[in-house]
């Protein structure tokens, strides 16, 4: 009896082939840590890798609802790139704005390549995308690869189909049974082969079309990409990684991995490749130092797999490899700044060590002097007041005022100091309430005055009360003096949006101020106005914006002179 059946293990070498190879380029395109997506000729997303899913925050299934031109912040850009890649090909580094899904606008280089069918028609587009913080894509070549020839694999495929028709049934005419005549078992052999035919011809473009695809995406990644036999020697790798070592590929084919890697880190590969890679089939991303042509260390982060044959045993291995060189160098940079900043902290706490000691010794040793002065001056003036003439009293007028003044100051001075060097406890406060407190006290001191209030209710904000307090005490006892010589005066309390934050205002139509010194406003003992004018000591302000700043917020002012000024600020 003459066996009927195909050879089918035959059948399914030269789709078995394409299948690994297809296999090895979809994990690449997986893994890869730039983001990747295909598309047809109008756009459409035919599919992404994860890396695209984490950049644009779509989930895969959205984007495959999804056309590119979506991605675009400025849908002309798709339009002007589409006619450049298709009068040559290939486009690297095109600079583009994308828009993530919540919004946020990304600066990104796109490297992407034209997909043609077998007669050259385009099937659509690949494109690699890497946010431009990234290093710039190296120039690169789409290629089939150098380890097999597209003639090759029609040479492959040609030999099996001689093989299938020649040999299907060769000795099969004395068992074919009566109900089937010779011709008519020679007539469904051949339908028979020209339908298998066929069918492998279909499979095998539909396998190198998919082949071709990844392969292009492998040729033109950033990073680079290179695979081993399990003796550590290199049997291919794209441009990315010859150029990141500076050197030709012809070159790296005849070196081993360990050749490529410093010597103090063979251990360390070593035990990542036998306790991760040959254990679970991949490694965590690790880091070890590379060697450039020019024997030039450099720092490297990668990833590997294992390739395994058809039975299952290790053959090789393959990694992304990326150079992180300036990632170190930044990392070393803010390793740097941070020992800076934890020196200068010491040196900042000494200094307000001492600076309390100051306050300290203002508050005690200023003090009492000051004391003296002036209760001896008033003394004078009370118990002497006869035997001293006019022209002495205004003298001694002048000292006892001026003494008290300079007791006010050192109060401003040491009141600025606790401010700066007390905790903040922050809770949800109603900034709104406070200010009609305060205002009500300012209206039960002063029931003459007609002033005009307006106060937006609920305005709640998280912050230290107790600071946010002497805040708006100093703003509207700024705005209720600076409008004390208007008929009518308008004081109001409110908040608007500012970049994306709320900034709260204190806002009146008194006095106003000069816009060129506005710089001015808020340093301590500065003053835009007369002491006879309005009185004060000019460290209101300067209090608001130490208070300010230790929220992490920050304070303006915008006003005109005779009309009016408003005061902002941001926590």
């Amino acid at each position: 009896m003459v066996n009927q059946n195909p050879d089918t293990n035959e059948q399914k070498q030269p789709e078995e082939s394409l299948r690994e190879i297809e296999e090895r380029y979809r994990t690449f395109f997986e893994e890869s840590r730039d983001a990747i997506y295909i598309v047809d000729r109008d756009g459409k997303i035919i599919d992404v890798n994860l890396a695209t899913v984490d950049l644009m925050g779509y989930t895969k299934e959205e984007t495959l609802n999804m056309n590119v031109v979506e991605f675009y912040v400025n849908p002309s850009d798709r339009s002007k790139f589409q006619q450049e890649i298709e009068k040559i090909g290939s486009v690297k580094d095109y600079e583009v704005k994308f828009r993530k899904k919540d919004g946020t606008e990304l600066n990104c280089l796109l490297t992407s390549a034209v997909r043609r069918a077998a007669d050259g028609s385009i099937l659509g587009y690949q494109g690699i995308v890497r946010e431009m913080s990234e290093s710039r894509r190296a120039d690169e070549e789409l290629s089939i690869g150098e380890w097999m020839s597209s003639g090759e694999w029609m040479g492959k495929l040609t030999d099996y189909i001689h093989d299938v028709t020649e040999r299907k049934r060769a000795d099969e005419e004395l068992s074919i049974g009566e109900w089937m005549s010779a011709s008519e078992w020679m007539t469904k052999l051949t339908d028979y082969t020209e339908n298998l035919e066929r069918l492998v011809e279909e499979r095998t473009l539909e396998l190198r079309e998919s082949e071709e695809r990844y392969r292009g995406l492998y040729d033109s990644s950033k990073d680079g990409i290179v695979s081993v036999d399990m003796d550590g020697k290199l049997l291919e790798c794209n441009q990315a990684f010859a150029e990141m070592l500076d050197y030709t590929k012809v070159e790296l084919y005849l070196l081993t991995y360990w050749d490529l890697i410093s010597e103090n880190w063979h251990e360390t590969q070593t035990k990542i490749v036998n306790e991760q890679v040959l254990t679970r089939g991949y490694s965590d991303e690790y880091e070890i130092e590379g060697i450039k042509k020019d024997k030039t260390i450099f720092q490297v982060s990668l990833r590997t797999w294992l390739i395994k044959d058809k039975d299952g045993e290790p053959t090789g291995m393959w990694s992304i490899v990326r150079d992180i060189t300036e990632r170190k160098q930044a990392e070393q940079e803010i390793f740097q700044l941070n020992e800076d900043l934890q020196r200068r902290a010491v040196e900042l706490e000494a200094l307000n060590k001492e600076l309390e000691t100051f306050s300290y010794s203002v508050s005690h040793d200023l003090r009492a002097p000051l004391r003296s002065i002036s209760g001896f001056s008033q003394a004078l003036l009370e118990d002497y007041l006869e035997k001293i003439d006019v022209e002495g009293q205004d003298y001694l007028q002048r000292v006892r005022a001026a003494s008290i003044r300079m007791g006010e100051l050192i109060d401003a001075l040491l009141g600025l100091s606790r401010i700066t060097r007390s905790e903040i406890h922050r809770e949800n406060t109603d900034l709104s309430e406070i200010t009609k407190e305060f205002i009500k006290e300012l209206q039960e001191a002063e029931p003459e005055r007609q002033v005009e209030i307006i106060i937006t209710p609920e305005l709640v904000a998280n912050c230290d009360p107790r600071l946010l307090r002497a805040v708006l005490e100093n703003l509207i006892s700024n705005a209720w003096k600076f409008t004390g010589k208007k008929p009518v005066a308008k004081i109001e309390f409110g908040a608007i949006e500012r970049d994306g934050k709320t900034a709260y205002f204190v806002r009146d139509n008194g006095a106003g101020f000069d816009k060129a010194y506005a710089d001015k406003l808020f340093g301590a003992f500065q003053r835009l106005h007369s002491k006879d004018d309005f009185k004060g000591i000019g460290i209101g302000l300067a209090t608001v914006k130490r208070i300010i700043h230790r929220h992490g917020g920050s304070v303006w002012a915008e006003g005109e002179v005779d009309k009016g000024a408003t005061f902002y600020f941001t926590l």
